[in-house]
């Protein structure tokens, strides 16, 4: 009788053991639905629209660094009218755009009061989104209004309440061939491929 008890205790035990193992796993923020990580990194990133990896020319004297990366080191500067080619860049953000849901979007099964979380932006209003506890890349932003009141081409539905904390490194190739990383700063002119300088800093990270 006592061994039956115990067995009865045990099997018990195991089963409560195993429920709360199920509710902390629905907790885990490592599950579908949680926000992403921070931060978020986009690698080959070139975020606006027409932004191509071509020859620049530097605007203001601008940092140049062995890596975009904490470890990084000064390794030389780049002045005005200098010539670079842009190689690749990096988005990284620290914390996201946090949009507030006025009106449903059935799009996004979103509902007055929910938050949007904003990415990067990838040109033309479009940016990569985070909605519902999903990823919407490269998806229409325009009924979003900015801080500035600016945006909203259409719907209105939700409103930006919090900007976001990002940066945009990218490396370049300078004229005598020295490589390196720059903290982009409205540092560069002609970057798109049809030659044009591209939006202002706040428009764009």
């Amino acid at each position: 009788m006592r061994q039956r008890t115990l067995c009865v205790l045990l099997l018990f035990t195991a089963l409560a053991l195993a429920q709360q193992d199920r509710t902390t796993a629905a907790a885990s923020p490592d599950q579908p639905g949680a926000e992403p990580p921070l931060p978020v990194i986009d690698e080959n990133a070139c975020p606006f629209e027409g932004c191509s990896f071509r020859e620049w020319t530097v605007t203001k004297e601008s940092a140049l660094y062995s890596t975009r990366q904490d470890s990084r080191t000064k390794t030389g500067k780049l002045k005005p009218g200098d010539k670079v080619t842009g190689l690749t860049g990096v988005h990284v953000i620290y914390e996201p755009d946090r949009i507030l849901v006025r009106q449903p979007i059935p799009e996004l099964a979103v509902k007055p009061g929910d938050v949007i979380l904003r990415y990067m932006y990838v040109g033309e209003g479009f940016a990569n989104i985070w909605a519902n506890g999903n990823w919407h890349k490269e998806y229409d932003c325009s009924f979003i209004t900015e801080r500035n009141g600016a945006g909203c081409a259409k719907g209105c539905a939700a409103a930006v309440t919090e900007d976001g904390v990002k940066e945009w490194w990218v490396q370049v190739r300078t004229s005598n061939g020295k490589t390196g990383w720059v903290l982009t700063q409205e540092n560069f002119d002609a970057w798109t491929s049809w030659g044009l300088p591209p939006p202002k800093t706040a428009d764009v990270y």
